[in-house]
């Protein structure tokens, strides 16, 4: 038997899988042309915009992270020179300028309690760069407690004052004897 003698009446249910199959295969055909292909390219499309916008959120992310690096060192800056500047103002009023020499020397012989002032000596001015020293000496009588107190003031004071030298000797009117050579340092004209 050949298949040229069959005829196609005899098998009509080949002849509508075959429509059935050509019908499915041109909607498929036409859905691929008109829906899939349209959409495989947008998606094709969306996801190189994608990539390129992850390109650009890296970038501005590095950027973000820079900026905020150079903010933080701003205000490490500012910081810096804040601090600068209070040590400046504070150097400033411990280091007075050589004007006030007068000022040093009435602070250094106010009256103590339990301390009197006998004598101060002083000497010419030393040079030390930008700043002067003023070497003076002070001879004081009166008790140990009291020497401890005015020691205290020296140190606490808001003048740069050094003390050199301490002499004690007994003295048996007033307890002691004391003289302390001191350093008072002061800024020279011009400077800073």
């Amino acid at each position: 038997m050949n298949l040229r003698d069959l005829k196609m009446k005899k098998f009509p249910l080949l002849k509508e899988g075959i429509v059935l199959t050509l019908f499915f295969f041109m909607i498929t055909l036409v859905f691929n042309i008109w829906f899939y292909s349209p959409s495989k390219k947008e998606i094709k499309g969306l996801k190189v915009d994608m990539e390129k916008l992850n390109s650009n959120i890296a970038d501005y992310q590095a950027i973000a992270s820079s900026a905020e690096n150079e903010s933080k060192r701003l205000k490490d800056v500012v910081k810096a020179y804040e601090d600068m500047e209070y040590r400046l103002l504070f150097s400033k009023e411990q280091i007075p300028s050589e004007k006030e020499v007068s000022n040093i020397l009435k602070e250094l012989s106010s009256p103590r309690p339990g301390l009197t002032l006998v004598n101060v000596q002083t000497s010419p001015l030393e040079d030390k760069g930008e700043y002067s020293r003023l070497p003076l000496v002070l001879q004081l009588r009166g008790g140990f407690q009291s020497l401890g107190a005015y020691l205290a003031s020296l140190e606490n004071s808001r003048r740069l004052i050094g003390v050199e030298n301490i002499n004690l000797v007994k003295d048996d009117k007033a307890g002691l004897s004391i003289r302390l050579e001191l350093s008072a340092y002061l800024m020279k004209e011009g400077a800073v």
